[in-house]
């Protein structure tokens, strides 16, 4: 880390930087049981959510466009960053102007979509672009941290302001604004080559990078069950009294789960290689049954909540990690877009449309049964996971 330029130190805290708001989310998720009760009285709590998570499958969308557009040299990783923080702002602004109807609330998570499209995946690009792969895996490290301790801000930030404003949390997005002004200072604009050489086809994408996007898939549809039902669930058992302030707490704790763990991530992540994605499912089942066991134990909900954030920083950086290794400069845009954009925003946004309404179905208005029956699920992943790591150990030592 010491051998980096000037120039490289000032890339890599503008992309920890934009790494803080990479989980924009965190700070709606406190405000959900609000919006419900409060602001839209005569939608389902799956209306909610599905709204909600649809920020993602418009993320998915723009990813793809963006991609597409960058593979072609039409614009840089640089402009893409750029234009995702600046429509990051305009979220904000909006939502503090038109927020009295539905049709406000829906356009709202599509600007918040399209703004994720574009400067989530394209900022692990600037970073496995811009820096040798001994730097890269200490920042991935770092940016995890980063992604953790802005998830701690927007979940505390988001349950304050919800508890005044129902669309509160969408007021923090004016933050893009001026993260905007520091990526058009300290980011190269270069652009990816339209094409390497006349006639020449790019590499293909490895097989790797599907393996690993598949488990960010069903990892992230597992993990986002906690932040779409705290609020719901701490309204229900722990009484409603201030409920979005405490959601805002438990997520807050959630994502200082994965800050704690992000600590450790580069230790674990060289002693038990793809084995630590079996301990991340390991963490999401002890956390959602803490929450399954003890509903009406503040402490223990807290608890919960932490231990199954702990899981975002084994889980992610290590995919993230593991696919920067089998991209290069040529298939980086689309290997980054399907492993950090594809996957995970297809995984949020399916996650309430699938056990929200399976859960709904086998034990209604349960967010206790909710979380045991995805807790047990992710045991099972993580079993299959640990399986097939082990598997591809004996075959390497073969």
């Amino acid at each position: 880390m010491s051998k980096l330029t000037k120039k490289q130190k000032a890339l890599m805290w503008t992309i920890l930087i934009v790494a803080l708001v990479q989980m924009p989310n965190l700070a709606l998720s406190p405000a959900i049981d609000t919006i419900q009760t409060k602001a839209f009285p005569d939608r389902t709590l799956a209306e909610i959510q599905t709204v909600i998570s649809s920020l993602n499958l418009v993320s998915l969308i723009m990813s793809v466009i963006a991609a597409f557009l960058i593979n072609k040299g039409v614009i840089s990783k640089k402009f893409a960053v750029a234009f995702g923080l600046f429509v990051l702002f305009l979220t904000g602004a909006f939502a503090a102007v038109f927020h009295s109807a539905y049709w406000c609330f829906v356009l709202m998570n599509v600007l918040l979509g399209v703004a994720t499209g574009f400067y989530m995946t394209n900022n692990f690009g600037l970073l496995f672009d811009n820096f040798e792969e001994e730097p890269r895996q200490a920042i991935t490290g770092y940016q995890t941290s980063f992604i953790n301790g802005g998830g701690v801000l927007f979940g505390v930030a988001g349950g304050l302001a919800a508890a005044r404003l129902w669309y509160g949390g969408y007021l923090l997005f004016l933050i893009g604004l001026p993260i905007m002004a520091l990526v058009l200072i300290t980011v190269p604009g270069k652009k990816t080559p339209a094409r390497r050489a006349t006639g020449e086809k790019r590499a293909p994408i490895h097989s790797g990078v599907f393996y690993y996007a598949a488990v960010v898939l069903v990892f992230m549809a597992v993990y986002c069950v906690c932040g779409t039902n705290i609020s719901t669930h701490i309204s229900a058992y722990l009484g409603d009294k201030n409920g979005a302030a405490v959601a805002g707490v438990a997520s807050a704790l959630q994502m200082g789960g994965g800050a704690f763990a992000g600590i450790f991530y580069g230790k674990l992540s060289t002693k038990l290689k793809d084995k630590i994605m079996a301990l991340a499912c390991l963490a999401i089942f002890v956390g959602f049954m803490l929450l399954a066991l003890f509903p009406r134990t503040f402490v223990m909900t807290l608890l919960g909540v932490f231990i199954a954030g702990m899981s975002m920083s084994m889980m992610l950086p290590h995919c993230t990690f593991r696919v920067s290794q089998l991209v290069d400069e040529s298939t980086s845009a689309t290997g980054t877009l399907i492993a950090t954009s594809v996957a995970p925003s297809f995984g949020a946004f399916i996650s309430p449309v699938v056990f929200t309404n399976l859960t709904q179905a086998l034990s209604p208005d349960s967010t206790v049964f909710r979380f045991a029956f995805v807790g047990a699920l992710a045991l099972v992943f993580g079993a299959i996971l640990f399986a097939l790591a082990s598997r591809r150990e004996k075959m390497g030592r073969a």
